[in-house]
């Protein structure tokens, strides 16, 4: 029997659209088919060994496919208007979004994220029911009982009116409202309901970071994200409805041979980008010419490793170190290797927001990222159901039952007649009483940044609100005291003593200069020390020795970066270290050098003799003048480039056969090159010379 395959073994064009592989084409004749890591649908070991062929024409990469079938029966495909297996309806041209029969022939329901013929709205992981699109995929509207993101209540009581708060707009916060400017401005951060601005509530907020906001129509697919960002290629989520046209986006993981491409369009066989899978990709999927209309090496499968291929062994098996694409196994080739600890492989539809991850591994609740249309959040091990991303990986909401932070209370209702109000504060709280559990009360005077919080808690630095009456000039929400807001909420300043990440060398509590930290926080002298701790030659390379030199200056309480005075056959201090125009001092203040002209002149003012902590230098093994001399590791002359190549295998091995020491005690140029050996060296002990940066 002959048998068509869509698209020359490619997916075809409404389901490739649709971003869900070959779906229902590969396999839906009941058959044994398989599909290849670059997307490609071929038959099985099985089914070929049967007699199975194929026939195909294909016109462009992914444009119009066509297919011929002889013999009993057919290939059924998506969009051809018969329901095969696998599919859950076809309408065949009518299938596609915003239909009740999708692209990818799956059925158009609430929740999947495509508004359908029957929903109001469908803003997938993010319907909900005090959201714009409820769970049922109906408009939030006054009346209905759901209290909305434009609404401040919505029930029958005397204080609602057109669901609105009687008291919102008096310049006081209720504890039924969660804030009250005074004004009828939906665009700051307070709206005209006395709700906070929050993406979703259909308002654009510059306040609170947002570049749209559609309402109900806000979903990570479509013109304005789930987070109320524009989209953009690169972000990671695909921006395949409304005027978008993208296929797929892997964010960072985008670019030229990777499953999908810089501009954000999958990485097809015949586009002359060699993918994911691909053993080849010569623009074509014209077969004969060395690479086949599969993109792999035409020739896979004859046990001789050809051109394009890595191997070649022959068989189908493809956890046994070579696939049947003549590729070693690897995540993103279409196959599920349990070698590589893989539980999923949906080779160029992998994502880390899609049903399988770049990882391949299944997409979970708890991985860290945002499964699109199946989660709204995701935290990893920080999701919780106090936590802002709860334990289902739905965020944590007034309303949803679960005290969140910023929440003093939830009962899981939008009632404000009990307990707990729809702002999810006690119900005595701001009735100007100091209640068990409250520490202040000013009643209708409560603020977040005034003296008593809406959630009747005392100003507190940490708390993430800036409370003049606290003193506080700033408050970030944590106590981190390397950032702009240091401890005690105030503003990060030369001279407060905490040093500032990425702004700041160096912050000695003062502005004085001539104490080693100036008056602009910058070091007046680079630190210099040799290493308590002896090494072998097997440093793990230039790199290994920087890591050994950081360990000893941060064991001893030293700031700033260090990196050793050591060189390969590429990089040395010369070509490598910050050349510092100032003095270069030992740990106990003893100048060496006055700059960095001075350090490589070939004398020093003091020798390298002291070590971190202060105590003398360490005292080797080796056998250089007799031995009994702190010999220092270096390969480096007095001007700061390499002594000679292949110390110790450039510092990667003791099985080397050739090194080079400095001496510690010494200040002349013998500080640096004293003495070289020959034959088993690398196995001795030295110390490091160890600059600050």
């Amino acid at each position: 029997m002959i048998r068509g395959l869509v698209g020359s073994g490619l997916c075809g064009v409404l389901v490739l659209v649709a971003l869900h592989g070959c779906g229902p084409v590969c396999g839906d004749d009941g058959l044994e088919w398989q599909q290849a890591g670059n997307g490609a649908c071929h038959a099985s070991a099985t089914d070929t060994a049967a007699g199975t062929t194929s026939t195909t024409s294909t016109t462009g990469t992914t444009g119009t496919s066509t297919s011929t079938t002889s013999g009993t029966g057919g290939e059924s495909v998506c969009g051809d208007g018969m329901v095969s297996p696998g599919e859950e309806c076809d309408d065949g041209p009518m299938n596609g979004a915003g239909q009740a029969c999708k692209a990818d022939c799956s059925a158009n329901t609430c929740g999947d994220g495509d508004k359908g013929p029957s929903e109001e709205c469908d803003a997938g992981a993010m319907n909900g029911d005090m959201n714009a699109c409820k769970a049922d995929c109906s408009l939030n509207v006054c009346g209905d009982g759901a209290v909305g993101p434009n609404e401040g209540c919505d029930d029958d009581t005397p204080e609602c009116v057109e669901c609105k708060l009687t008291t919102c707009g008096d310049g006081m916060v209720a504890p039924t409202e969660e804030c009250d400017d005074g004004n009828q401005d939906d665009l700051d951060g307070c709206t005209s309901v006395c709700k906070a601005a929050t993406c979703g509530d259909g308002f654009l907020q510059p306040v609170v970071d947002e570049e749209c906001d559609a309402g109900a129509d806000n979903s990570d697919n479509g013109d304005c994200t789930a987070a109320c960002k524009l989209p953009l290629c690169g972000d990671g989520l695909v921006h395949s409805s409304g005027m978008g046209t993208e296929e797929c986006d892997n964010g960072v993981d985008n670019g030229p041979g990777k499953a999908c491409k810089a501009e954000c369009m999958l990485n097809v066989c015949g586009d002359g980008d060699q993918g994911p899978g691909e053993a080849c990709d010569d623009g074509n999927v014209e077969p004969g010419d060395g690479c086949s209309d599969a993109c792999q090496a035409e020739a896979c499968g004859n046990m001789v490793v050809d051109l394009g291929e890595v191997c070649d062994d022959g068989n189908a098996d493809n956890d046994d170190g070579c696939t049947e694409l003549c590729q070693p196994p690897a995540c993103g080739d279409g196959f599920v290797q349990a070698s590589l600890d893989e539980t999923c492989d949906l080779a160029g539809l992998n994502s880390n927001t899609g049903d399988c991850t770049l990882a391949c591994q299944n997409a979970t609740c708890g991985d860290g990222f945002i499964w699109a249309g199946k989660e709204q959040c995701d935290d990893g091990k920080d999701n919780g159901n106090d936590k802002a991303c709860k334990a289902d990986c739905s965020q944590n909401v007034c309303g949803d039952g679960f005290v969140g932070p910023g929440e003093a209370c939830d009962d899981g209702n939008m009632n404000n007649n009990d307990g707990c109000t729809n702002a999810c504060k006690p119900a005595t709280c701001g009735d100007g009483f100091v209640q068990p559990g409250e520490a202040c009360d000013l009643g209708m005077m409560n603020n977040n940044n005034g003296s008593c919080t809406l959630a009747c808690t005392l100003p507190l630095c940490g708390d993430g609100f800036t409370q003049m009456v606290n003193n506080e000039e700033c408050d970030d929400g944590n106590v981190v005291n390397t950032d702009a807001c240091v401890g005690m909420c105030k503003n990060a300043v030369c001279g407060d003593g905490y040093v500032r990440a990425g702004v700041e060398e160096c912050d000695d509590g003062n502005l004085m200069n001539g104490d080693g930290c100036n008056a602009t926080c910058k070091f007046e002298a680079r630190k210099v020390f040799v290493t308590s701790t002896l090494y072998q030659g097997n440093l793990g390379g230039i790199t290994g020795a920087d890591a050994k030199c950081q360990a000893r200056a941060q064991a001893a309480g030293l700031s700033g970066t260090y990196l050793a005075w050591i060189a390969n056959n590429t990089l040395n201090p010369a070509n490598r270290f910050t050349q510092y125009n100032g003095p270069y001092v030992l740990v106990n203040g003893t100048k060496i050098a006055n700059n960095w002209a001075d350090l490589i002149d070939g004398s020093l003012l003091a020798p390298i003799n002291v070590n971190e902590l202060g105590g003398a230098a360490p005292i080797g093994n080796t056998t250089c003048a007799g031995g009994g001399y702190p010999t220092v590791w270096t390969s480096v002359i007095s001007n700061g480039s390499m002594w000679q190549p292949n110390a110790c295998v450039e510092w990667t091995s003791t099985a080397g056969t050739s090194t080079y020491w400095g001496n510690a005690n010494l200040s002349n140029s013998s500080w640096t090159a004293w003495c070289s050996g020959g034959g088993a060296v690398c196995v001795w002990t030295s110390a490091l010379y160890c600059f600050q940066q």
